[in-house]
């Protein structure tokens, strides 16, 4: 039976592993411990080098520490005050066998850098210098010394001649770092250039060959010399010290020793051009493009060139004469030559947009004629533009009207155009014109007793009023609706109704002559031959309730009739009327006079 003192003792077998795991963590049986388990701290001249663990409980091993010759330094879990150099570290784990590791403890000294190729700038008699150094410690304290060992200064800069020279750093700690070599070098003498002599050739065009000669380079050293010669754009042309074979433009000469660094460069020496152009642009003139239109121009170049070509952004070429116009707004380049092959560019010039094209905001509105009464119009043209003036037109180009508006016109085409001081924009429109049918008028026929002036009247109102003969011929016209005619004849007649030159459908209408309506036989011949055997009265059928009656010379009544289909026979209740004289009396209408004559019976 196991005992209670057994079993609390594994307990606390059990915890002190577990303790120690966490402090330490778990261990490699070949290297429990490597380098990267300590903080290794640099010496300097002070010894104060150290290599510490980094986790600090380290009961279970057992550390010997030596240094580079195997003496024995200590048997703690750190070293401290240590000098550069070398260093073991012994040490077992819970009795194991020995394990080893080497370490390094570098040296870190205040490290002055040399400088031996420090040159002073030209022109200039000392270079200020600064201490180059690398120190992982701060520096307290500069020494410079000359090439005979005395100190010149203590400062991190100093201004130093041309010569050898000594740096040395003392840091915080009191450590010197290494004796570093300053040698600095006495820039090149700069060369001086005489343009006194200098000889130069003008270039022709076509085939450059102006030259730059007789320059004099001089210094103290006798040489050699370098040369550059550069032109305006900064392009080199030359590296002797005569320039030959250019064309016209400025130069500069650029001259150093060949082993210095020092330059000179001349002053600019202009190589003029044989037959050249001169041209100005003093007295130019810009005309604007107004309305968008090919109406710019660019005027007023002087110039003595033979050939004139003008091109736009796009290098195509515009105009072929000294003025440019006819052109639209844009950037342009003038190009000019001569004779000799000279050639120029001028520009650019700008053809500035003028005033904007005159713009229909927005379209009128047209309302037709009707009837060619001239009640036609075309309203509202709204248009963007400033100081406008507007002209109405014609089909025959004759001016109507200066308005805005165009008003109480007949059918046609018409032209407004509008223009401002620099623009003008034409517009066409129709304006149709409106048959209307009118209705048409209401008009009875018309009966008189004889020949006499009559009344016609219109019910309908309209603006005009029309009365044509049969033959459509007109009468009458009238803006009254009452018309008098006068009236000798049976006759038709048609009335309409007009507006302007719409025409309702025509009316027809009679006029009846009582008198001349009626056709009265002076005589016919009742014998039953089929010819002539009955007083017929012609025209008499118009009149519903005509009264004929026939008298005998004795004043006996023999032929009474109110119905005009009947027809005298000749006969009287049945029997023969003898031949002779007979006398009528018609009455067609109670307001007409009875129509009274003699009819004479033949047998």
């Amino acid at each position: 039976m196991i005992s209670r003192f057994t079993i609390f003792l594994s307990l606390c077998m059990l915890m002190f592993v577990s303790t120690m795991s966490l402090t330490w963590g778990s261990f490699n049986a070949a290297d429990p411990l490597s380098q990267a388990d300590f903080n290794i701290t640099s010496a300097s001249c002070k010894s104060n080098g150290s290599i510490i663990p980094k986790n600090a409980n380290t009961t279970r091993f057992v550390f010997s520490w030596e240094d580079s010759s195997g003496n024995l330094l200590g048997s703690s879990n750190q070293i401290l005050s240590l000098s550069p150099g070398n260093y073991k570290l012994n040490y077992t784990l819970d009795g194991s066998s020995t394990y080893t590791i080497n370490f390094s403890v570098p040296e870190v000294l205040p490290n002055a850098t040399t400088q031996n190729n420090l040159i002073i700038a030209c022109d200039e008699n000392s270079l200020r210098v600064r201490a180059d150094r690398f120190s992982s410690s701060t520096i307290v304290n500069f020494k410079w010394e000359d090439e005979s060992g005395v100190i010149i200064g203590t400062n991190e800069f100093i201004n130093l001649t041309a010569g050898q020279y000594y740096l040395t750093l003392t840091d915080e700690y009191g450590c010197s770092s290494n004796r570093a070599s300053i040698r600095i070098k006495v820039a090149s003498e700069r060369p001086l250039i005489d343009q006194s002599r200098a000889v130069i050739t003008s270039s022709r065009c076509l085939s450059p060959d102006g030259s730059i000669t007789g320059l004099i380079v001089s210094s103290s050293d006798e040489g050699p010399y370098t040369y550059i010669w550069r032109n305006s754009a900064g392009d080199q042309v030359g590296d002797r010290l005569d320039l030959v074979g250019v064309q016209a433009g400025k130069y500069r000469l650029t001259a150093r020793l060949t082993a210095g660094l020092c330059e000179r460069i001349s002053e600019e020496i202009v190589v003029n051009q044989r037959n050249p152009l001169i041209s100005s642009t003093s007295s130019v003139v810009s005309k604007s493009a107004d309305c968008e239109l090919l109406n710019g121009g660019i005027t007023g170049v002087q110039t003595n060139a033979t050939s004139f070509r003008w091109i736009g952004v796009d290098k195509k070429t515009v105009a072929i004469t000294l003025d440019m116009v006819n052109v639209k707004e844009g950037y342009y380049e003038l190009i000019l030559s001569n004779e000799f092959g000279c050639q120029e560019t001028l520009g650019p010039f700008h053809v500035k947009a003028g005033n904007p094209p005159i713009t229909m905001q927005s379209m009128p509105v047209i309302k037709n004629d009707s009837c060619n009464l001239g009640i036609g119009s075309i309203l509202g043209a709204n248009v963007v533009a400033s100081g406008i003036r507007y002209s109405w037109a014609d089909a025959s180009g004759r001016e109507i009207s200066t308005d805005p508006d165009l008003r109480n016109v007949k059918a046609g085409d018409y032209l407004l155009t509008i223009r401002n001081s620099s623009c003008s924009q034409s517009y066409p429109y129709t304006i149709q014109n409106i048959e209307i049918q009118l209705p048409a008028p209401v008009l009875e026929n018309k009966f008189v007793c004889s020949a006499a002036e009559i009344l016609i009247s219109f019910a309908e109102t309209a603006p005009l009023y029309r009365i044509y003969y049969e033959n459509g011929n007109l009468l009458q016209e009238s803006r009254n609706r009452n018309f008098i005619i006068n009236v000798k004849d049976n006759v038709t007649y048609y009335g309409a109704i007009g507006n302007g030159a719409c025409e309702s459908v025509r009316t027809a209408f009679k006029v009846i002559i009582g008198e001349a309506s009626i056709k009265i036989p002076s005589s016919f011949s009742p014998n039953n031959d089929g010819t002539n055997d009955t007083w017929i009265l012609k025209g008499i059928e118009v009149y519903n309730t005509a009264d004929v009656k026939i008298y005998n010379r004795y004043g006996v009544l023999v032929y009474h009739s109110c119905n005009p289909a009947n027809v005298f026979d000749g006969k009287r209740d049945g029997n023969d009327l003898p031949s002779g004289v007979y006398y009528y009396i018609i009455k067609l209408t109670n307001e007409c006079n009875p129509l009274t004559g003699s009819v004479t019976i033949l047998r």
